[in-house]
């Protein structure tokens, strides 16, 4: 099942600015290359295991467990990451199911029985209810909005 989490510009977004401009310009290959800039700054955000606003993430068991990183054991999410251009805009994100509870953070409380049992990194744990904090990795901060406005100055002068 796909998963799309929608980001919209307020009315006051540089971008958003620059964008009513190009009204009749051939926007794909200016688009293409925004969204590569979007998969590999998110992908970024994986390596440095913080949000988009470059606060932290929290560890997860595993991570601590294998003194390894959070969201990276086999790196399937972070790898997912693709982009779609299009004449009028594009979009950036990935198919993988769990990216939702993992963007957003989840509550897991048993389906049946009293407890959740399940192995982390080799440990076995039984407990009543898991709480993951949000890990976002999705959206645009200050240093991607320069870095699309100068993509798209680019394309402009070029």
């Amino acid at each position: 099942m796909p998963v799309s989490i929608t980001i919209k510009a307020e009315n006051e977004s540089p971008v958003l600015k620059m964008f009513e401009h190009l009204i009749g310009y051939d926007q794909k290959a200016m688009f293409d290359e925004i969204g590569a800039y979007g998969v590999s700054s998110t992908q970024l955000r994986f390596v440095d295991q913080s949000d988009v606003d470059g606060n932290p993430w929290k560890q997860s068991w595993r991570a601590k467990l294998q003194n390894g990183q959070t969201l990276r054991d086999k790196g399937l999410l972070m790898n997912s990451l693709t982009h779609n251009a299009f004449e009028n805009g594009v979009e950036w994100g990935t198919n993988i199911e769990y990216a939702i509870p993992m963007h957003f953070g989840s509550h897991i409380l048993p389906k049946t029985g009293q407890y959740l049992v399940f192995n982390v990194a080799g440990n076995w744990r039984k407990v009543k209810e898991v709480t993951n904090p949000p890990r976002s990795f999705l959206g645009i901060n200050q240093d991607d909005d320069e870095e699309i406005l100068d993509i798209i100055g680019r394309h402009l002068s070029g």
